[in-house]
C-alpha cells in the first residue's frame, strides 16, 4: 500500500499546493494594485489552478486510502477513484505546470540569479516527470475507468468530498496571500 516515501511525497505536494495558492493570491493582489496583466496574470491564475488540481489530487488519494483502510470502500472503488483522479487532474496539473514552467524560465532569464535559475530547472524537471508519468500510466488508468465499474458511485462521493475539502484549503491560502498583498497596498499608500 502506502510507504514512508509515498507519505513524504504527499506531504511535500500538500505544502507545494498551499504555497501555490498563497503565492497566486499574493501575485493577483499585487497585479491588481499595479493594473498588471498579460502573461503574469495568466501565470498567476495557472498557479491557482495548479494548486486546486494538485490539492484535489492529493486529497482524493488520501481519502481513498483512508476509506479503504477503514473498510468503507472496496479495492475496486479505490482503483476507480485513483484512475479517474490520475486522468482528470493529471492533465490539468501538466497544463498549469507548463504555464508555470514557462513563467519561471522567463523570470530566470530576466533576473539571472541562483534561486530563479534553480526554480526554472526544478519546474522544468518536474514538468517532464509529470508528463512521463502521465504517458506511462494513461493506458492502464483508461482501462480501469472503462472496465468493471464496481464502486463507481462510492468513488464519485470520495472525489466530490475531496474537491469540497480542497476548495476550502486552497481558497483560504489564496485569500491569505491576496489579503497580505492588499495589506501591503495599504501600507504603501500611507507613505
Amino acid at each position: 500500500m502506502i510507504g514512508i516515501l509515498d507519505i513524504l511525497i504527499l506531504l511535500f505536494d500538500i505544502i507545494v499546493s498551499i504555497w501555490n495558492a498563497y503565492a497566486s493570491g499574493y501575485n493577483i493582489g499585487l497585479l491588481r494594485k499595479n493594473n498588471g496583466g498579460g502573461f503574469n496574470e495568466v501565470a498567476s491564475y495557472a498557479g491557482l489552478g495548479f494548486a486546486f488540481a494538485g490539492m484535489a489530487y492529493i486529497i482524493i488519494v488520501v481519502l481513498s486510502y483512508l476509506a479503504y483502510l477503514f473498510s468503507y470502500v472496496t479495492e475496486d472503488t479505490v482503483n476507480f477513484a485513483l484512475s479517474f483522479d490520475f486522468l482528470a487532474l493529471g492533465v490539468l496539473i501538466i497544463g498549469f505546470g507548463f504555464v508555470i514552467t514557462i513563467q519561471s524560465i522567463i523570470i530566470a532569464s530576466q533576473r539571472r540569479n541562483f534561486w530563479s535559475i534553480l526554480t526554472a530547472i526544478y519546474n522544468g524537471f518536474v514538468e517532464l516527470l509529470d508528463i512521463a508519468s502521465y504517458v506511462s500510466g494513461f493506458k492502464e488508468a483508461i482501462q480501469v475507468t472503462k472496465g468493471d465499474r464496481k464502486g463507481e458511485g462510492n468513488a464519485l462521493v470520495i472525489i466530490i468530498v475531496a474537491v469540497v475539502i480542497e476548495f476550502f484549503i486552497v481558497y483560504a491560502a489564496f485569500k491569505q496571500g491576496y489579503n497580505k498583498a492588499r495589506s501591503g497596498m495599504r501600507m504603501d499608500r500611507s507613505r
